[in-house]
């Protein structure tokens, strides 16, 4: 799931290559996007750490993760195996928050092992197939994928308006041509243009394959989910459209839709504020949950 780089001005800034691990208390356990990193969540953990004890680990392919990318089931299992080497067992349980793809992340842990978390909070995130854009079904098809990654916003843009080029290109070419068109493609680079080169953009293309893969199975799991949930939507998001967030709210039972007008697909790293209080109510909630 495409989401826009948090290095442009206005955006959040990746402070530095370490997972952050700050505070005490109950754990809150932060999963990024992609491209991201644990340092993403920097504003967000800041707000939470007077309270909670906040975990942002980067995830394997990303930031200082030694480890090379892998499937959203992998990711949860690398996550489980992280809190268990801090000793953040099932007794106190974790409240998990995703953001976009790390929403999907977020919902293959609680599936697979229900007993350790304690609420979740999902922010523009995946999870249903209405959630899968043009532009995610593009980027997962080999070729075509790093095509579009190596080219970049504004070189697609340049070769759109490029005449008489179209009878030039190559099949594969011709692919990522017609790509720079879409209205997907379009929602992304004004959400923040970046291109990917080396490591990420292998990561990125190994975790879209397994978004498309992986998420009709998490979709229909999706009923079986009984703890609080809590589905943080931008009204203006134009990567994860706010229908595809209904859904998702509706797929679980008790699921809350929050929606937030204004607001887009980089809601954690613009409004922390929303986000830090919708942690705490969902934290409270999955406390009485969890000693009933």
């Amino acid at each position: 799931m495409v989401s826009a780089a948090p290095e442009p001005a206005g955006r959040p800034r990746r402070l530095a290559a370490v997972p952050i691990d700050t505070g005490s208390g109950a754990a809150v356990l932060l999963v990024h996007g992609q491209p991201g990193s644990g340092a993403d969540w920097a504003e967000l953990a800041g707000l939470l750490s007077s309270s909670f004890r906040v975990l942002a680990p980067d995830r394997p392919g990303w930031g200082a993760h030694p480890r090379p990318a892998t499937s959203l089931a992998g990711n949860a299992s690398a996550l489980e195996r992280m809190l268990a080497a801090k000793e953040l067992t099932a007794d106190r349980g974790v409240v998990v928050v995703g953001h976009s793809l790390g929403g999907g992340i977020a919902l293959e842990l609680a599936l697979g092992r229900p007993d350790l978390v304690r609420a979740l909070v999902l922010v523009g995130s995946v999870g249903v197939r209405s959630a899968l854009t043009s532009l995610d079904r593009l980027l997962a098809v080999p070729l075509v994928g790093d095509g579009v990654l190596r080219a970049g916003g504004a070189a697609l843009s340049r070769a759109a308006r490029t005449a008489g080029r179209l009878s030039r290109l190559s099949s594969v070419e011709l692919a990522v041509e017609r790509a720079s068109r879409l209205p997907a493609v379009r929602a992304v680079m004004a959400e923040g243009d970046r291109t990917m080169d080396g490591r990420d953009r292998r990561s990125f293309l190994v975790e879209q394959r397994a978004l498309i893969e992986e998420t009709p199975g998490i979709e229909r799991r999706l009923p079986t989910l009984r703890l609080p949930v809590a589905v943080l939507q931008g009204a203006a998001d134009h990567i994860v459209r706010p229908s595809a967030a209904a859904d998702l709210a509706g797929a679980i039972p008790g699921a809350e839709l929050v929606l937030r007008e204004k607001a887009g697909h980089r809601l954690p790293f613009e409004q922390p504020a929303l986000v830090a209080d919708v942690v705490r109510r969902y934290a409270a909630l999955g406390q009485l949950v969890g000693s009933s």
